[in-house]
């Protein structure tokens, strides 16, 4: 375990403050990779959301142009006038 040496930033190799600064990077590191993940789901979110809109755009569209297809046919029945 004596190969593994820790440069500390202020110099001082005591107990306590080498737990202390290992702490103090290990919660940037945490807050950095707790970034990280929070952008990547903002993004994956914002995909999922775009494509669930064009999904209900598509079947709105659908069913606004089989309403008006129908209603036109019903129209031509009700008013006597043929197909």
């Amino acid at each position: 375990m004596n190969d593994m040496k820790i440069n500390f930033q202020n110099g001082n190799e005591s107990e306590i403050s080498a737990y202390e600064e290992i702490t103090e990077r290990l919660d940037r590191l945490d807050e950095k990779v707790e970034f990280v993940r929070a952008e990547v789901a903002q993004r994956t979110g914002q995909k999922i959301g775009r494509d669930t809109g064009l999904i209900y755009g598509v079947i709105a569209a659908a069913a606004l142009f089989l309403l008006y297809i129908f209603l036109k046919h019903i129209g031509f029945i009700i008013l006597g006038t043929g197909h």
